[in-house]
């Protein structure tokens, strides 16, 4: 004999009591507490070593820097005292005025050239131009080559009867004296560097210039612009904020460039291409002055702080100039 069909309601009582045996009770709110701490502890416990090595490798030498700028130190006696005596002698040495113009140049030429070409060649790699993709795998590998490797090369390149000078003069132009004249000696470290940078920031202009969605130039190809319109309507705002991060990425190594003045011109012909790094490594290792060499290094610190400060105000400006 079959049993009678249980009602709607009857299943649903059923269905609501095994329900209610198999949901776990709720968990105490002293016990959440403590589990909440033993997920914290661990976060802790993960991070510390990060945070150490920063404090230890990184901020720690900064301010340490800092106080040994305002100390006489010649790493055989103890560091002595003398408040702002060696940022009263910087002021009154030709020599880092020098230094210093010629890392503002150094600046200011190649975060540009390496901006435009870097902007250029992932134009170029973007478009549908047979072998492109394969043309920017093979520059990238110039970032890939050693700085030291990359600062021989051109050195022989630049030498009077070298490769540069001799394709030089297959188009008429007269040779050069790279290296050893004041004024071509800046440029050709500007190109070198250019050179050596340009092909990675092409990647991060390419990655840009892919995430920017069609749609954009469809309409305003509907909108009867040309390429050059698109280009400064559409590409060139919406590229803003990575031209500003390509910016102070590339001002912050030029900033700290060492190797390509120091091998390829030793920091001349005269002081031509000395720049603040090197009088920085000539101050304190060649002349033993620790503590003028470490306010050279706060007054590098102090530009590039001023500048990535100033960049980043014109930015916001222009982001909210375009916002409205």
């Amino acid at each position: 004999m079959q049993p009678p069909n249980p009602s709607v309601a009857d299943r649903t009582g059923i269905l609501a009591g095994r329900a209610a045996m198999i949901v776990r009770p709720a968990m105490p709110v002293r016990r959440r507490a403590h589990f909440r701490r033993r997920i914290q502890l661990w976060g802790a416990v993960f991070v510390t070593p990060t945070l150490l090595f920063f404090a230890v490798f990184k901020y720690g030498p900064m301010l340490w820097a800092m106080w040994l700028s305002l100390n006489a130190y010649d790493m055989m006696s103890a560091p002595h005292f003398i408040g702002l005596g060696n940022y009263r002698s910087l002021m009154a040495d030709p020599i880092f005025w020098h230094a210093l113009s010629n890392t503002l140049v150094y600046i200011a030429g190649s975060t540009t050239l390496i901006t435009l070409v870097a902007l250029g060649l992932a134009l170029a790699v973007n478009s549908a131009v047979p072998g492109a993709r394969q043309c920017m795998m093979l520059m990238y590998l110039t970032n890939l080559m050693p700085i030291i490797a990359v600062c021989l090369v051109w050195r022989f390149l630049f030498l009077p009867y070298g490769l540069v000078n001799e394709l030089l003069h297959l188009v008429g132009i007269g040779r050069i004296d790279w290296l050893t004249s004041t004024t071509m000696a800046m440029p050709a470290i500007i190109i070198v560097t250019v050179w050596r940078f340009a092909p990675y920031f092409m990647v991060v202009f390419l990655a840009s210039l892919l995430a920017i969605p069609a749609d954009y130039y469809e309409a305003a190809e509907l909108d009867g612009a040309g390429a050059v319109s698109r280009f400064r309507h559409v590409t060139l705002p919406l590229l803003a904020p990575m031209t500003f991060f390509v910016i102070v990425v590339s001002a912050l190594l030029c900033a700290r460039i060492f190797l390509m003045p120091y091998v390829m011109t030793g920091g001349g012909p005269g002081n031509a291409t000395r720049v603040l790094s090197m009088l920085i490594y000539e101050t304190g290792f060649s002349y033993l002055k620790m503590g003028r060499a470490a306010a050279i290094s706060v007054v590098l610190f102090g530009i590039m702080l001023v500048f990535t400060l100033a960049q980043m105000r014109l930015f916001l400006r222009a982001e909210q100039s375009v916002s409205r």
